[in-house]
């Protein structure tokens, strides 16, 4: 391995979905695809997974050996743990991977798993985080997404969706679809047909960083395809107490001390209802649009961009929230609207962070 691809982070995808829903099958299929080679897998132990033998070279007590150059690890007690342990021995030359790919258990929560991603000082330098990949079962999903908070939660952070099992008869492909738009409009959904995709459709999908141009905020965004439903609309009374996506624009440029205001004053208030949040914000005295994003309580460093899409200089804010709906959102930020504050960016603001 030469020292350049040793010393560029790895990029981890999340690979998630509720039980049965095919996830280990899409893994199968990724796993024989040349484009996927130099991939370490992280699962639960080996017996309990549908692993096939088939494309097995050799195996230790903790490290499976595929034919495609792809190597699998267990998951013994701590990810974190696991990770620094992959690191540590791909730095020394011991190990070769380009990618790493994490498949949860069917009733994981992926959100302490994000939130270890994005915060461990150990992973920095080593790994970054690169989205997040839900599988959701056709035939039984729309009623896994009703009755299971942890099939809701994989779906509603999710970068992007993997359709499966279209092809059996009880699917309802159109009333999940539908679903998932409430849960989560901004996530692009793909079918995919014997657990078949192209692993480039895998990979970028949720890391951001400073070379992304506004088109490409844009699309990572997304935010225009969040429906804004009434509220004299039964379904959303039904899912008052449950997980949704809120979708805001704001016409005029936002003031940067009011803004890091009501970013304190939302997550102090209600920040454990906040799953994921992303935002292309417009500020005062500022000629480019800064990207916010976070993952419940934990937010990234605003990146300042170089340049507009077009002529649209609105903000755009996108949040997966629970227990929460856009009219306590709107009333938290015209409560600071209605307050004078300074204008300039407070000490230790979440927007006088540093930028490029």
């Amino acid at each position: 391995m030469t020292g350049n691809q040793s010393s560029a982070p790895a990029p981890i995808t999340l690979l998630t979905g509720f039980l049965g829903s095919g996830k280990t099958t899409v893994l199968n299929t990724l796993l024989r695809h040349p484009d996927f080679s130099r991939t370490a897998v992280i699962m639960n132990e080996f017996g309990e997974t549908g692993l096939d033998r088939e494309l097995v070279v050799s195996t230790t007590e903790s490290l499976v050996l595929l034919q495609s150059g792809c190597m699998c690890c267990t998951l013994r007690g701590d990810l974190l743990e696991t990770l620094i342990e992959l690191g540590e021995r791909r730095e020394a030359g011991e190990l070769e991977f380009a990618r790493v790919v994490i498949e949860t258990t069917g009733l994981a929560d992926p959100a302490p798993i994000l939130h270890t991603l994005i915060t461990s000082a150990e992973l920095a330098g080593r790994f970054v985080m690169d989205g997040v990949v839900a599988t959701v079962d056709a035939a039984i999903g729309l009623d896994a997404l009703h009755t299971q908070e942890e099939a809701r939660r994989q779906a509603a952070l999710a970068d992007l969706i993997l359709l499966t099992k279209t092809d059996l008869p009880d699917a309802d492909e159109a009333a999940l679809r539908s679903e998932i738009a409430f849960l989560n409009a901004g996530a692009p959904v793909e079918i995919v047909v014997n657990g078949a995709v192209e692993p480039s459709h895998l990979t970028g999908l949720g890391h951001f960083d400073l070379s992304m141009k506004s088109k490409q905020a844009q699309a990572w965004l997304r935010a225009d395809d969040v429906p804004a439903p009434g509220y004299g609309d039964p379904d959303i009374q039904r899912h008052l107490d449950s997980i949704r996506a809120i979708s805001w624009m704001i016409e005029e440029p936002l003031s940067a001390s009011m803004f890091d205001l009501w970013m304190d004053l939302l997550m102090a208030r209600r920040g454990g209802d906040i799953l994921r949040f992303k935002g292309l914000v417009h500020l005062k005295d500022m000629s480019h649009p800064f990207v916010v994003h976070g993952v419940q309580h934990i937010f990234h460093p605003p990146v300042l961009l170089t340049d507009w899409q077009g002529s649209d200089r609105r903000s755009k804010l996108v949040l997966i929230v629970r227990h929460f709906t856009d009219l306590e959102f709107r009333k938290l930020f015209r409560a600071l609207n209605s307050v004078p504050v300074i204008e300039h960016v407070l000490p230790g603001g979440y927007l006088s962070a540093e930028v490029a």
